[in-house]
């Protein structure tokens, strides 16, 4: 038996989404270029990390999108000015535990997503009985523009649910095995005399070329845990021949970390099977972020650091599990099962179940340029940033890509050397990015003094490339640097092209008072 598309909706893009939300259309002038296979562990420059927000409002079954803060896992930016990027017309029309795989090709985008929808009536009860037994499907180039949705309905006919849907890569077969949970029950019983309590959740997994035909589902683990209780939400991740795979125990509610040599080697399904067993209770009694420790969990994400050893899990504690949503753990031995958290990253508002992804630098920047930052800050978009002094404005001197070149004032023009944006940092501060190069404003080489340089750079965000954004009385803004405590400030009172830009003791003077103006 093969399992082929249920159906398929003429689906929005993501610019015609953002269109229908009120902003700019989700288009870029940025080539993103995907790699020519899909990427290695440490391999990316940033990483994307799509998610939804939980089942208290009406809009939060959907996925939302963030990147990373170069390529530091602890620092997050929303997209789309924090609303929903992919939102659900088919089955349950809710959505959940959103995973995005890089194809094996490198050349295409897969996000795969729960259909369920507990908002407004639903209960995770009747969601295991007669609940949804498809998952929605999307595929995108750039991760900026989108396919239509299809459903496809996976489970088989004896399924409740199909919860979690994930894929790997298998390269020595030229397929993806897709994975999820299921809880199945006997054939002939009818589906309203179904309870969850008689049954449990499987592990189940199928394979695919194209993410719209797939094989005959096979259990891949079952282990009964308790009266409607198994296993769910496993995920994967492959170093040196071995795969690593953590999976939520619903015994007690935590992860459970796993090794094997054999991805489809199967766990319960036939005597003398099964994973290594690595860990039990992952990062249970680490500190959490509200104040309290970690005590259960789901929804694990694991993904490599990009500049060094160590890798990252993102577990989501929800409220029915006493936390807020995701928090993270690193490790410097992956295959230790050894786990400490970090409870002082700076994750987006409100994440649940859902993936992080290494990219590229190009398409990094190609979801900012789509989607923009976050919601609360003194705007995003591209700006040129006239003083209030001089009436010239910010440009990168000789329109220079090289970190370095400095800072100066020039006639505006509208260059792409005096286009600017603001990167959120987290707690109130912004890198200052040049469109042009793609570097940030630096107070250069750590010079905390009256009269410093500022100069393009890399982006480290560094403390000294962190700005807090004041708001003047006069519809003018004051450039704050982090590290130093001053001022973005025109040297010297200077109203001459060309002249450099430094950092003062914050005064209030019209050299350190600036005009945002927007551009396209």
């Amino acid at each position: 038996m093969h399992i082929s598309l249920r159906r398929t909706l003429a689906g929005v893009t993501a610019a015609a989404l953002a269109g229908a939300l009120g902003l700019a259309a989700a288009t870029t002038s940025a080539v993103v270029g995907a790699p020519a296979a899909a990427a290695a562990p440490g391999d990316g420059d940033a990483y994307f990390f799509p998610y939804f927000t939980g089942e208290s409002t009406a809009d939060a079954e959907t996925i939302s999108f963030a990147v990373s803060t170069g390529n530091d896992p602890t620092s997050w930016q929303t997209l789309n000015g924090g609303e929903p990027v992919l939102s659900s017309t088919l089955g349950t029309q809710g959505l959940r535990d959103p995973f995005v795989i890089r194809s094996g090709d490198g050349s295409t985008f897969y996000l795969l997503a729960t259909d369920l929808k507990i908002h407004g009536g639903g209960n995770f009860g009747d969601a295991q009985e007669t609940g949804s037994r498809s998952m929605m499907v999307w595929e995108s180039d750039d991760l900026v523009n989108w396919s239509a949705q299809r459903e496809i309905e996976l489970a088989p006919e004896n399924a409740g649910n199909l919860w979690a849907p994930e894929a790997f890569w298998d390269a020595a077969n030229q397929e993806y095995v897709v994975y999820w949970a299921s809880a199945l029950y006997p054939e002939t019983l009818p589906p309203e005399q179904r309870d969850i309590g008689d049954s449990y959740q499987r592990m189940m997994y199928a394979t695919t070329t194209d993410f719209r035909t797939f094989s005959e589902p096979r259990v891949w683990i079952d282990e009964r845990q308790g009266a409607g209780r198994g296993m769910i939400d496993s995920t994967i991740v492959q170093v040196d021949g071995l795969y690593h795979r953590f999976t939520k125990d619903e015994s007690d509610m935590t992860v459970r970390q796993e090794s094997s040599t054999d991805l489809r080697r199967t766990q319960g399904v036939t005597s003398g099977d099964g994973w290594t067993m690595v860990a039990e209770r992952v990062g249970v009694g680490q500190p959490n972020p509200w104040g309290g420790t970690f005590t259960a969990g789901e929804g694990p994400s694991v993904f490599p650091s990009l500049t060094d050893d160590r890798w990252y899990l993102i577990q989501d504690q929800p409220s029915y599990h006493g936390g807020q949503g995701y928090m993270l753990f690193e490790t410097t031995d992956l295959a230790s099962g050894q786990w400490t958290s970090v409870p002082d990253a700076d994750l987006p508002p409100s994440p649940r179940h859902g993936t992080v992804l290494p990219i590229t630098a190009a398409e990094h920047a190609a979801l900012l340029d789509a989607y923009g930052g976050g919601s609360g800050g003194p705007g995003t978009g591209w700006q040129v940033i006239e003083s209030a002094h001089s009436g010239l404005v910010l440009d990168i001197a000789d329109q220079s890509t090289t970190p370095g070149a400095l800072l100066t004032q020039h006639t505006r023009w509208d260059g792409t050397n005096q286009q600017f944006r603001l990167l959120d940092s987290g707690n109130g501060y912004y890198r200052i990015q040049a469109r042009h190069s793609g570097l940030v404003l630096d107070v250069y080489d750590w010079n905390a003094d009256n009269g410093a340089d500022i100069a393009q750079w890399d982006d480290l965000n560094g403390t000294n490339q962190q700005w807090q954004v004041r708001q003047n009385s006069d519809g003018t803004v004051t450039f704050l640097n982090r590290y130093s405590g001053k001022a973005l400030d025109v040297w010297e009172w200077s109203t001459t092209p060309g002249s450099r830009i430094s950092q003062y003791t914050d005064n209030g003077n019209a050299t350190q008072r600036w005009y945002l103006h927007p551009v396209g």
